[in-house]
């Protein structure tokens, strides 16, 4: 087979897959690049530098990607009345509720882009941003943690809102996303499509019975680009299939010349006359005697040594026995 796959139809063949192979290698690195140029762009916005809320995000327009864990600034207040527990929310192995609380933001503004039923609701409705205020095991014991009241400096960590899910079976008060489309549904406010994690637990009236939740410990293990990484890998088999397939038709190309060599099975052909019932063997050598039977008679031949036929007697049988 190796002679077979070193002659030229077979190694223009290689040739191509070759070039397959690689332009399918080169999409895989891409793919990796791709995933780590995503980490370095988040890598370098140094998010951990402060800056002012309001210089960064506006409400009611998408929030760039690579803001999420930007350490911002920002003054406000709670609205006490604006707050939900989100459920399923897991903290050291138990499973309890986040409290979220919504904040009206000092010095707030609307995006350009932010769209809005009528231009009077840009100043009717306060705008506020969703602030996980902290853990609790049950839903009764977020009420002996209220919000602070008043104005308040806060420091915090921007993370991204989550999608809608159905809550409808859930008590008032509850739901199993931080979304901001059904926050605002919920309250009359204009909001962020971002929500905040508050550095420090006395801004949020965390404490004893509702821990502080930290946004760094929410997105550890967040950092792989599974969606590259897969696409990576798809690129790698194709390169191995296209060796496998080469592979196939050479064996199969190499098993059809050994057919061609050394022939295929023998076939026996063996011809019967016609009136024969049975299959005689007769003498092919000079000098031999053939008989031949047939259902109306026999005839006996012999053959002389010079290849003559001499008939010596002919006889005929009726099927009464009868000779003539």
């Amino acid at each position: 087979m190796l002679r077979l796959a070193l002659t030229p139809r077979w190694l223009s063949f290689l040739a191509l897959v070759l070039v397959l192979a690689s332009i399918f290698v080169g999409l895989s690195m891409w793919q990796v690049d791709r995933a780590q140029h995503k980490n370095d762009v988040l890598t370098a916005q140094d998010v951990d530098t402060m800056r002012p809320f309001n210089d960064v995000l506006d409400a009611q327009v998408p929030m760039p990607q690579r803001l999420v864990d930007q350490r911002v600034s920002l003054s406000g207040r709670y609205l006490p009345d604006a707050e939900v527990l989100v459920t399923d929310r897991i903290h050291e192995g138990d499973s309890g509720f986040w409290v979220v609380t919504m904040f009206e933001v000092a010095g707030a503004q609307l995006g350009e882009e932010a769209q809005l039923s009528s231009p009077d609701t840009a100043t009717a409705k306060p705008i506020a941003i969703p602030v996980i205020r902290g853990w609790v095991a049950d839903a009764a014991s977020a009420a002996d943690h209220p919000a602070p009241a008043g104005d308040i400096d806060m420091e915090a960590r921007l993370g991204p809102v989550e999608g809608p899910l159905q809550a409808s079976d859930l008590p008032d008060g509850q739901v199993r996303s931080v979304s901001t489309s059904q926050l605002i549904n919920m309250f009359d406010v204009h909001t962020y499509s971002g929500v905040l994690f508050p550095e420090h637990a006395s801004m949020t009236g965390a404490g004893d019975g509702m821990p502080h939740v930290d946004l760094e410990a929410e997105e550890d293990g967040k950092g792989v680009d599974w969606q590259s990484a897969i696409y990576a890998l798809e690129w790698i088999f194709f390169a191995g299939f296209a060796f496998y397939i080469w592979f196939q038709l050479l064996r199969d190309a190499h098993r059809a010349q050994q057919q061609e060599e050394f022939g295929g099975p023998t076939e026996y052909v063996i011809v019967k006359q016609a009136g024969e019932k049975d299959l005689q063997s007769r003498g092919s050598q000079t000098g031999d005697t053939q008989t031949s039977d047939t259902q109306s008679g026999r005839t006996d031949t012999r053959r002389t040594d010079a290849g003559d036929t001499d008939t010596s007697s002919t006889r005929n049988t009726h099927a009464g026995g009868t000779p003539q």
